[in-house]
């Protein structure tokens, strides 16, 4: 396997695994959550799904859903196995993204950031700021600029 991120649009049984296990390390309730839907999220609702394979398996991923309606598009996911955390893996999977909504014509990036400083430091070096109490960021783009 070469390592490197790849957007995936079918998930096997052995990748919603790894998945499972990356999100299980910090916040299990959400690990099942993603495990049941993540194939139906990606295969049938059309969401996005970036990976971070390393040499033998997938490190860290990135998911999220782009609405066409508003031209904006929300972070559902975005997890680092905590052994390859601030390694640069997790801005890596935000930016391409980030690249991609850009190329959607996506306005704006909506996610709601864990309740840790680590996160809240992450997303705001990455140009995300705080938009309410409830942990919601955002980061707009000037899509006339470009």
């Amino acid at each position: 396997m070469t390592p490197g991120i790849k957007q995936i649009s079918k998930v096997d049984m052995a990748l919603r695994s790894d998945c499972y296990h990356i999100v299980d390390q910090t916040r299990p309730g959400e690990a099942m959550h993603l495990y049941n839907n993540l194939r139906e999220d990606v295969e049938t609702r059309g969401h996005i799904l970036f990976v971070f394979y390393g040499i033998s398996a997938p490190l860290g991923f990135i998911k999220g859903q782009v609405s066409k309606i508003k031209n904006e598009a929300k972070v559902d996911y975005l997890f680092v196995d905590k052994k390859y955390q601030c390694t640069g893996i997790g801005t890596l999977l935000l930016k391409e993204y980030e690249k991609y909504c850009l190329q959607k014509g996506v306005n704006n990036i909506l996610l709601y950031s864990a309740p840790t400083i680590q996160a809240y430091r992450f997303y705001s070096n990455n140009g995300y700021v705080m938009l309410n109490e409830n942990r919601l960021m955002a980061k707009k783009f000037n899509l006339r600029s470009r």
